[in-house]
């Protein structure tokens, strides 16, 4: 740099040439040149630029010239940052300031870099204040190592938090002179209670004198503390906990403070507790649940690294969780072969650190995994003390559990009921994808009561009251009506719930579907309309029977006569009965499979028959059972004295389709002709014949608004009947 100044054309500078400088100015740029810290000077208004060797490295890489230039404009991109210490300075000030951020150009990119810059005003001959002079010191990696540092202390703070119920300090004596919310919160006691010894207090009388004593004894050894006795609860009760504390100290080797932090071991001592008391019934389940302990000694290699560990004592559990045979007196190499090197660098330090270590650590050459307290026991001969658990199974377990939950969302989100989950009552914490499908609400819309948004208004109060009372029957069973989003419908839907319970028997949530019961509400209906029909249909057959049974006594010449009668319009009936059980597959009895069924069963078949007229005329259900009983009269009287009953004769049966008659409906209008029929000689018809004529010509006009005639023709019978029907669907030739 001092070559590069003594070639420096100045004379194009505001600086003139070298040796027109004032000697201020030439001193400190022989002071700067020399010095091995990173230095730079600005001289004059325009805050012309001057550094040294040390210095070129913050430019080297902004691949520019800064020699002779003014500060200003060499980092204009940083003015900002120092024109103001400029200013100090050039006013006659100096300070010294620590960990300022510069951005810097390095690997090809603007980073922030961190320094320690000292500024001091430079003054020329007369006195007056003519530069500033810089050095400065970067700290960029101690800066980001301290910040490193406090993150890994926050990450410190938050897993001691995660396990610790009360985390406390004291000041070197042992005397409590620090707030601890967290041992307030724990206990119930007051700021004034918790601060010198009245944390004692706090202690069951029973184990006072323990914990002081075990207190005491730690600070004289400027030891550790790990003892377990009763604290208060806020409840008034007493809890076991785990205290466990030891000596902060500085670099010197002073106690700077005590820390200390309490495990809730309440669960574990009382089960303790109970199986103590209960050792020769339940010796194996204290076996299975109480935790493994060992003592190890760890040892040291040539070089002095912490290399394996030797067994010194452990307990029975000890190889029922780790399915080892004894090992005290046998390193972890000798057991195991290849142990896992982990194990040894956690145990060597909790011995450097003094500190204990809670850690989940598998040993591969065991196929297990284990969650381990290790903490420090006599650091003097190496030992530490590891507490640990087997956990494989559970871990397998609760990798069960999560595939077993993902079958059941699986599940859930393939059936067809809309399933939710409700952590309050009616408030809903989840809703599955079904119900968001069919309602068209998201997942959020539908948390909490969002949910009746979707529900019909006119059911909402029946909906409320069956969450009102749920608490006290311990389900949901209500009907209501839910929007579907596809069409805007309402759709009957039926929501059941049940309550998910804890050990405590207490509601911690509702499980529960809501299930489509449009179709089945549908089904109801018509189910309540077909028994009314069927009642309606049973009354009137009561009342034809009964009608038809007077008739036919009127009518028959003696008992065997009114028998045989009686009979074959029983079997008339039977059979018009038979066609409208069919109504729950058509919607209607057509007067063709009437008739065609009525002259079969009478006839046999269809010999000397013809029958022309379009399918598919549709009969009232009201209708078919006394026109049926007038078809039966007209195809007995033509068995037995006419068409049906003579070789020669013959019967034609036509009928047409009038789509609309005078009183706007449609009419069937019937043609019955006989023909070739030897009729008897007038005066002298069978006995008997009067009542499908009575049937005819006033039964059928007065039930059925039917229009008839019915006469005896010279070779045959002639009837003419039309009757209102049903509206045909579809009308086809047939004959």
């Amino acid at each position: 740099m001092a070559v590069r100044i003594r070639d420096r054309a100045w004379t194009e500078t505001p600086l003139g040439a070298i040796g027109h400088w004032p000697q201020s100015l030439k001193t400190v740029v022989d002071l700067m040149l020399a010095s091995s810290s990173m230095m730079s000077l600005v001289w004059g208004e325009e805050a012309i630029h001057l550094y040294n060797d040390r210095f070129t490295e913050l430019l080297r890489e902004h691949h520019v010239d800064a020699l002779g230039q003014s500060a200003f404009q060499t980092f204009a991109r940083s003015r900002d940052v120092f024109a103001a210490d400029i200013a100090a300075g050039m006013a006659g000030k100096s300070a010294r300031l620590q960990a300022q951020r510069y951005p810097v150009q390095r690997n090809g990119r603007l980073e922030d870099a961190w320094f320690d810059v000292d500024y001091a005003p430079v003054r020329d001959e007369a006195g007056r204040v003519a530069g500033v002079l810089w050095t400065l010191r970067e700290t960029t990696a101690q800066v980001l190592a301290e910040r490193t540092l406090r993150e890994s202390e926050a990450r410190h703070r938050l897993l001691i938090g995660s396990w610790a119920q009360a985390v406390w300090e004291t000041d070197p004596d042992g005397v409590v002179v620090t707030d601890s919310p967290s041992w307030r919160a724990y206990t119930g006691q007051t700021e004034t209670e918790w601060l010198g010894y009245g944390w004692l207090d706090a202690i069951h009388p029973d184990d006072r004198a323990y914990a002081e004593r075990q207190w005491r004894e730690a600070m004289t050894i400027r030891g550790l503390v790990d003892a377990e006795f009763r604290l208060r609860a806020p409840d008034g009760g007493w809890r076991w906990t785990n205290v466990r504390a030891g000596p902060v100290l500085d670099a010197e080797g002073r106690i700077e403070k005590w820390a200390g932090i309490n495990i809730d071991i309440d669960a574990r001592k009382r089960a303790e507790t109970a199986l103590r008391d209960s050792e020769a019934k339940y010796r194996a389940l204290f076996e299975s649940m109480d935790e493994a302990y060992a003592v190890v000694e760890v040892l040291r290699d040539d070089h002095g690294r912490w290399a394996d560990f030797r067994f010194v004592e452990v307990n029975p559990a000890f190889l029922q969780h780790t399915g080892m045979p004894w090992p005290v007196g046998q390193t972890a190499t000798e057991l195991l072969g290849t142990p896992n090197p982990h194990w040894t660098k956690l145990y060597g330090q909790v011995l450097d650190t003094g500190r204990s270590i809670r850690v989940e650590e598998s040993e591969p050459t065991l196929d297990r995994l284990f969650d381990l307290n290790i903490f420090p026991l006599d650091t003097g001969l190496h030992h530490v003390a590891v507490l640990f658990t087997n956990i494989t199974e559970r871990r397998r377990i609760e990798e069960r559990v999560r595939a077993s939950e993902a079958w059941l969302h699986l599940l859930v989100e393939g059936i067809p009921q809309l399933v939710w989950r409700s952590a309050e009552l009616g408030q809903w914490s989840w809703a599955s994808s079904q119900w968001q499908a069919f309602t068209g609400q998201s997942l959020t819309a539908s948390i909490g009561r969002g949910w009746l948004d979707a529900v019909c208004s006119d059911d909402h109060d029946a909906v409320l009251r069956a969450w009102d009372g749920a608490s006290l029957s311990g389900r949901i069973d209500v009907e209501f009506r839910v929007r579907r989003a596809s069409d805007g419908a309402y759709v009957w839907h039926h929501m059941r719930a049940m309550p998910v319970r804890d050990d405590a028997r207490r509601i911690v949530e509702w499980l529960g579907t809501t299930t489509d019961v449009q179709q089945l509400k549908e089904l109801q209906e018509r189910q309540s309309i077909l028994v009314d029909e069927l009642q309606h249909r049973t009354r009137n057959l009561i009342g034809v029977v009964r009608s038809m049974a007077d008739k036919t006594a009127r009518s028959s010449a003696d008992l065997s006569d009114f028998r045989l009668r009686f009979r074959d319009r029983l079997e008339s009936l039977a059979r018009v009965q038979g066609l409208l059980s069919r109504l729950h597959d058509v919607d209607r009895v057509m007067f063709d499979d009437l008739i065609r069924t009525e002259l079969s069963a009478i006839n046999g078949g269809l010999d000397h028959v013809s029958l022309t007229g379009p399918a598919g005329v549709r009969l009232r259900s009201s209708t078919v059972q006394t026109l049926a009983m007038a078809l039966h009269e007209l195809a007995t009287n033509a068995v037995k004295y006419g068409a049906l009953g003579q070789a020669t004769g013959h019967l034609a049966v036509t009928w047409s389709l009038e789509p609309m008659g005078d009183d706007g409906q449609p009419w069937l209008h019937i043609d019955w002709r006989e023909s070739g029929v030897a009729m008897p000689p007038a005066g002298s018809a069978p006995k008997g014949t009067g009542q499908g004529r009575e049937l005819i010509e006033r039964a059928l006009p007065y039930q059925l608004r039917a229009r008839t005639s019915y006469q005896h023709g010279p070779d045959g019978v002639l009837c003419a009947i039309s009757l209102p029907v049903s509206a045909s669907k579809e009308v086809g030739a047939y004959g």
